[in-house]
């Protein structure tokens, strides 16, 4: 039996909901009101709670930062805040976009160029040409205004993991490439979506679009 904090939950549909399962005790917390009220309709139940605040007398085996880290103006005083709640030998996982990898340029241009709205465009407009009408994205809310405060570095990441008491027990590759532009053309193909995780695990670190780590505490001096 495990506990799990998933710090920075949302909706749960993307990580969330593949935590819960028997012998977890999982505990979702984030601030965005839809996103929680979608999470609790949808993947609450006995062992699964969605909450606005962290409890401040509960102990935790797992604490997940999914992509989350990036999104807070100070990602080394959450660790550290949260670090007090570890189960004796508890984890930290987490994942973070590589602050000026592949994906982030992608966003970067097209946020400067409006490539993707332009693009959705095209798409939607030729799918009516063609008599058919274009899927509508499922009603999941997601907290858009929520942008990234933090581009990590290597150097940052394992700089913030060690003044919070914590080293990088396991580090590996996300995707090569991902956001909006590459999501919506590129990837639509389960061909290229294998390739792009295949392809990261050979490349340096500097070069893919996300990182995954595992944090345990250091040893006492």
């Amino acid at each position: 039996d495990v506990t799990v904090l998933d710090f920075g939950c949302g909706n749960a549909a993307a990580v969330g909901q593949y935590l819960i399962g028997e012998g977890v005790r999982y505990i979702g917390v984030d601030f965005h009101p839809p996103s929680l009220d979608y999470a609790r309709a949808h993947f609450g139940g006995a062992n699964a709670e969605f909450r606005e605040t962290v409890p401040v007398d509960a102990t935790f085996d797992i604490i997940v930062y999914a992509d989350v880290l990036e999104h807070v103006p100070d990602p080394l005083a959450i660790v550290t805040a949260h670090a007090p709640l570890l189960a004796p030998g508890g984890i930290m996982i987490g994942s973070v976009p590589n602050g000026y990898g592949p994906c982030e340029t992608e966003k970067f241009v097209d946020r400067h160029l409006r490539l993707y709205p332009a693009l959705r465009f095209v798409k939607r407009a030729a799918i009516r040409l063609a008599g058919g009408t274009p899927n509508e994205a499922p009603a999941i809310p997601y907290n858009h205004e929520s942008g990234h405060l933090i581009f990590f570095t290597l150097r940052s990441l394992r700089r913030m993991a060690a003044d919070a008491g914590f080293t990088i027990a396991r580090f590996a590759h996300g995707g090569f490439v991902g956001a909006d532009l590459t999501a919506n053309t590129i990837f639509k193909s389960a061909r290229f979506v294998d390739w792009n995780i295949r392809i990261a695990d050979r490349l340096p670190s500097w070069s893919v679009s996300t990182w995954y780590f595992i944090l345990r505490r250091l040893p006492s001096p």
